[in-house]
């Protein structure tokens, strides 16, 4: 059994450090009672939704809040 405070939270920043498509991004994991929250800038919307999908496969976490907001690059505004 974890502890849903602190070890959770750990697992969590762990499994988005793990994952090459979502480390670089300097994702903040918060936790509470086993209710994830996600904040942060990203680069995209499938970055945002893997981190999100990465946290729902963890089966201790109950639920996932995605505070997480995508910031277009110069390039990509340049574009519009």
């Amino acid at each position: 059994m974890i502890n849903k405070t602190t070890d959770l939270q750990i697992m969590a920043q762990r499994a988005i450090l793990d994952d090459p498509r979502t480390r670089e991004h300097g994702i903040e994991v918060l936790n509470k009672n086993g209710i994830i929250t996600m904040k942060g800038n990203v680069p995209s919307s499938e970055v945002k939704e893997t981190a999100e999908s990465i946290l729902r496969d963890i089966s201790e976490v109950e639920a996932v809040i995605n505070e997480l907001h995508v910031e277009l690059s110069q390039e990509d505004q340049g574009n519009r």
